[in-house]
């Protein structure tokens, strides 16, 4: 795969600022990433269906709700007996609910976010049940691929700090937010960097 696009500038600037994560960009740069498909309304859906269950779980759940007809006026009139009959939780039926009726009713404007400050994003988004701060990075990550967000909550990347800077993982998140500023304005691609050593060095270990 290609080079990530912020790759150059990032290590340029990391060598200045933090010879850690400079060193493992260039071991184990992370490629460049193929970002959420979908519409905004998808691409949350797909989050929630997600959430505490394994890839393949999440993913086959999914695509039963998007037969639904996954826009916001298709799963508010296919309502919650059908979220679990595609199977969702009663609790992700109703996070998924609650979305659908902010979007479908315009108190959640979804196509407006790509314009909002990253800050803006997660406020808004954190309005509706069952969306953190997390799940809202993800988003900004992933689907609207902005290039500065530091997912400090995600345990897989709390461990991979630990790996990588020698701390105890109950401190990587302070860790990473000291290390912000270093990091910034490439945040996201720390994030990726960090990721794909820990995958890269899990591949590695004997077995």
């Amino acid at each position: 795969m290609p080079p990530h696009p912020l790759r150059r500038k990032a290590l340029a600037r990391w060598a200045r600022t933090d010879p850690t994560l400079h060193a493992l960009a260039k071991r184990t740069p992370a490629p460049e990433r193929a970002l959420a498909g979908g519409t905004p309304f998808e691409a949350l859906v797909e989050s929630i269906a997600h959430q505490q269950v394994s890839i393949h779980a999440g993913r086959s759940i999914f695509a039963r709700v998007r037969a639904l007809g996954c826009t916001p006026a298709g799963l508010v009139a296919a309502g919650p007996d059908a979220l679990r009959a595609a199977g969702l939780s009663r609790p992700k039926a109703s996070y998924v609910l609650d979305l659908a009726q902010k979007a479908a009713s315009g108190e959640l404007d979804l196509d407006a976010l790509a314009e909002l400050p990253d800050e803006e994003v997660v406020a808004q988004l954190t309005r509706v049940k069952g969306i953190g701060v997390w799940t809202a990075k993800m988003f900004l990550l992933f689907h609207l691929d902005r290039p500065d967000v530091l997912p400090h909550e995600d345990l897989g990347l709390q461990l991979a700090v630990s790996d990588a800077y020698g701390v105890p993982r109950e401190k990587a998140a302070k860790t990473m937010l000291r290390l912000a500023p270093a990091w910034s304005p490439y945040a996201s691609y720390a994030a990726l960097v960090l990721w794909n050593a820990r995958r890269v060095a899990m591949e590695e270990r004997p077995r």
